[in-house]
C-alpha cells in the first residue's frame, strides 16, 4: 500500500506547480509589445538616428478624440 503522506505531498506539489504556471502566464505584457510602447519605440529610434527632432514630440499618453 502507498502511504497517504506521499500522496498528500505529491498533491500539494502539483497544486503549487499549477499555481506558479497560472501566476506567471497572467502577468502584464512588456511595454514594447503594447501599441503605445511600439509608438514610443518608433519615435525614440527616429530621434536617435536623426530622422526627427525632439521638439516634434507629442505626448503619447493623451487620449484621442
Amino acid at each position: 500500500m502507498k502511504s497517504p503522506s506521499k500522496f498528500i505531498g505529491v498533491f500539494f506539489f502539483g497544486i503549487i506547480l499549477v499555481g506558479l504556471v497560472l501566476l506567471t502566464s497572467c502577468g502584464q505584457k512588456p511595454q514594447y509589445k503594447t501599441a503605445l510602447g511600439k509608438k514610443k519605440l518608433k519615435y525614440y529610434n527616429s530621434v536617435q538616428y536623426g530622422k526627427t527632432s525632439p521638439k516634434e514630440f507629442k505626448s503619447f499618453n493623451q487620449k484621442r478624440r
